[in-house]
C-alpha cells in the first residue's frame, strides 16, 4: 500500500488527474458500483479540467473532488431511488458463482460499509487513508468495516446449507450404541 501524498499547497494538474484515477476511482467504484463510479470519475475529471487553477491551489483537492462526485451522484439516485450498486449481476453469474455470491453479499451492505470494506480489504488501503478519502474519522471507518464484515459473515452463513448429520460414516462407540 503506497502512502498518501503529503498535502501540498500546489500540485500539478497532471499529478492531480493521476491521483483522481489511482486514488479516487476505487473510492467511487466501491461507493456507487463500477458503472456509476466510472461515470462519476469521468465527470470529476471534466470538472477538474474546467477548474484546474482553483484545484491545484487547494490543500486537499481529492477530498474536494470526492464531494463533487457526491453531488453529481444525486442525479443517479434522486428520482428513481435506484440502487447504484446493482442487486443482480447477470454477466458474471454464469462465469463465476463465487464472485456472484460475493457481489450479492456486498450489495447487502450500506454504502458506507461497502466502501470501507472494499477499500480496506479489496484495495488494501489503510484505515487512515480510507478515513481521509471518505471524510470520516478513523473510528468510523473501523466501525463500518467491522459491521460490514459482521453482516457479510451472517449473510454468508445463512446462504451455506447446514447438513443435519456430517458423521454418517463414523461407527458409534459402544457407549453411544447403548444410549441409542
Amino acid at each position: 500500500m503506497e502512502a498518501s501524498p503529503p498535502a501540498e499547497q500546489s500540485v500539478s494538474f497532471d499529478e492531480l488527474i493521476e491521483l483522481v484515477r489511482s486514488r479516487l476511482r476505487p473510492v467511487l467504484w466501491s461507493r456507487w458500483g463500477a458503472e456509476v463510479g466510472s461515470d462519476l470519475c469521468a465527470e470529476v475529471e471534466e470538472y477538474a479540467w474546467s477548474n484546474q487553477e482553483r484545484l491545484t491551489q487547494m490543500e486537499n483537492p481529492l477530498g474536494y473532488l470526492y464531494r463533487v462526485a457526491q453531488s453529481k451522484s444525486r442525479r443517479y439516485t434522486r428520482w428513481s431511488r435506484r440502487t447504484t450498486f446493482p442487486d443482480t449481476f447477470p454477466d458474471v453469474a454464469s462465469d463465476d458463482p463465487e464472485l456472484n455470491e460475493v457481489l450479492h453479499l456486498l450489495a447487502g451492505l450500506s454504502d458506507e460499509q461497502r466502501s470501507c470494506v472494499l477499500l480496506v480489504h479489496g484495495f488494501g488501503w489503510a484505515y487512515s487513508d480510507v478515513a481521509d478519502a471518505l471524510g470520516m474519522s478513523r473510528a468510523a471507518v473501523n466501525n463500518h468495516v467491522h459491521r460490514g464484515l459482521t453482516r457479510i459473515r451472517a449473510s454468508h452463513l445463512s446462504l451455506v446449507p447446514i447438513e443435519a448429520d456430517n458423521h454418517n460414516d463414523i461407527e458409534p462407540t459402544p457407549a453411544q450404541e447403548t444410549a441409542i
